[in-house]
């Protein structure tokens, strides 16, 4: 209900033809105009705007604290402070995401990919302010979700709002290009990891900081951090994710939430440490294996 644009290619018209040329070449007929403003979009320069969610996704603490980090660290005959910075990846399975909506009176059928249907279903129903039971998700086929399918996106609301002005059934295919904002993402990130150890390759400290782009309207905090907290043996921990704002669609779960970035960085600070240590990769993770979780 806003004629604010909140990020790039963000659905403004929509053109619906007897065929998916005409609805393209009327599309490229639109021009729309704009007034200019100054945007967010770059994370290391808005760092300083960082603030600390409630909670990450999946229900994870934001933060988790043993010992005393600091000192531990302070105090360490060998360490490693380093900074890593992951892009943002953005889901494109082979079929680009599409919807054939249609109503029957009050009821809507909608025909697409979904990896959870009872997410869809509320999604459609509260979206259009309709009770979820007039509404019908038909998923016989996922293809490629990989996290993508999880939540309904443009092309399933804009194709059930058109289908109930024509009063006819609406496809909607997403072009490769728009994908790319409007399937879902997963968001750029700054990890710190800092890591302390005696002089014989065992942690005495351990530390992940993520600072993660998210959404100005809606926020998503991937648990980028999470599995540091149970990955390693160290008396003094600390783990931290903040969000910085920008002007860009909210970020999603992608395959391996959490897990793939934050251990990409982690595992390559541990390789550092091992190469300052002069000890085998493979022999120092020995050493600090965990006999039980070691934050519980």
């Amino acid at each position: 209900n806003s004629e604010r644009v909140r990020y790039y290619d963000e659905p403004v018209a929509l053109v619906v033809a007897e065929t998916f040329e005409a609805a393209r070449a009327a599309a490229g007929l639109i021009r729309v105009r704009y007034d200019e403003e100054p945007g967010l979009y770059d994370l290391p320069a808005h760092v300083a705007d960082a603030y600390a969610p409630k909670r990450t996704n999946a229900g994870f603490e934001t933060d988790s604290v043993v010992g005393d980090f600091e000192s531990a660290f302070a105090a360490a005959p060998v360490k490693v402070d380093v900074t890593y910075r992951t892009p943002f990846e953005h889901h494109n399975p082979m079929e680009p995401h599409a919807t054939l909506a249609a109503w029957s009176g009050n009821e809507l059928t909608i025909h697409t990919s979904a990896q959870t249907l009872a997410n869809f279903r509320a999604g459609v129903a509260s979206t259009l302010r309709i009770p979820p039971e007039r509404v019908r998700i038909v998923s016989p086929f996922i293809g490629g979700g990989f996290g993508s399918k999880l939540i309904v996106h443009a092309d399933t609301i804009l194709a059930a709002l058109a289908a109930q002005v024509l009063q006819r059934p609406v496809k909607i295919a997403l072009t490769r290009q728009q994908m790319f904002a409007n399937a879902g993402h997963r968001a750029e990130m700054i990890q710190q990891v800092r890591l302390g150890t005696d002089t014989d390759g065992r942690l005495t400290g351990i530390a992940h900081d993520v600072w993660s782009a998210t959404s100005s309207f809606e926020e998503y905090c991937e648990q980028t951090a999470v599995f540091a907290r149970s990955l390693y043996a160290a008396p003094n921990r600390v783990t931290r994710h903040r969000l910085v704002p920008l002007d860009i669609n909210r970020g999603e779960w992608m395959r391996s939430p959490g897990e793939a970035p934050g251990m990409l960085a982690f595992e390559c600070a541990m390789d550092e440490l091992a190469e300052r240590l002069g000890l085998d990769p493979i022999e120092l993770r020995i050493r600090n294996e965990p006999a039980q979780d070691p934050e519980r």
